[in-house]
């Protein structure tokens, strides 16, 4: 039972989002006469990827020789994001794109494995975050708000590329974990329209497992992305 609700609940948690997000027609209507909604738009660079067990923590017979490193390159994500104001409250969601790039280096001589692993993925995701909003201005709108709640993740492209000797691994489709994140609007709203900056961390479930990255958090997915918001 335990494996079966695991195995689904990616997809139940999609379709509740998807579901609360958009609604039917009929819901749609009413949420216009009970809060107020904005449109923002996201774009901006991505730090992160696979987390590495730099440590070889669980790895049994490890040496001082053994090591695995890894090196991320800076890449980019864009989103569209609602925002939702019910009275005190206000909840975000939306859909991400995001790109990532990274190497994981296997120097293993007790265990013969050696070489490098060019990792390249991109996912769509869908976060569900509560905001508090501080420093409100004449205007009314929050000056900056902070979020915190949840992501889920599904990676619709992947490249692995292999040099050398390297262990099998298993790279999932799906993710999840908490997310964490600012947004700060220096000016106030002009024409209805307002310019800030964003910054949102995730740290996830595991989506990369070979023998080496045996341990809980070892191979989860981790980020932080960071851009300019238009709303």
């Amino acid at each position: 039972m335990k494996s079966t609700l695991k195995t689904f609940l990616p997809i139940i948690v999609t379709v509740l989002l998807w579901a609360g997000l958009y609604g039917c027609r009929s819901a749609g209507a009413l949420l216009k006469e009970v809060a107020l909604t904005e449109n923002s738009y996201l774009l901006g660079l991505t730090a992160g990827g696979l987390v590495e067990n730099n440590t070889l923590q669980g790895v049994d017979g490890a040496s001082e020789v053994d090591a695995i490193t890894g090196a991320t390159k800076t890449r980019f994500n864009l989103g569209v994001h609602r925002i939702i104001k019910v009275k005190t409250l206000t909840f975000e969601s939306g859909l991400d794109y995001l790109t990532f790039d990274q190497r994981i280096t296997y120097e293993l001589p007790t265990f013969a494995q050696a070489g490098q692993r060019q990792v390249r993925f991109s996912q769509l995701r869908l976060p569900l975050t509560c905001n508090i909003p501080f420093f409100k201005g004449k205007d009314g709108q929050a000056r900056l708000s902070l979020k915190a709640g949840a992501s889920l993740g599904c990676t619709i492209f992947r490249s692995v590329t292999d040099r050398g000797t390297l262990p099998d691994y298993t790279f999932a489709s799906w993710d999840y974990g908490p997310t964490l994140g600012i947004a700060c609007y220096p000016f106030p709203a002009a024409k209805h329209y307002r310019l800030g900056i964003y910054l949102d961390l995730y740290r996830g479930s595991r989506i990369y497992e070979d023998i080496f990255h045996p341990a809980e958090g070892q191979g989860g997915q981790s980020y932080m992305k960071f851009g300019i918001i238009f709303q």
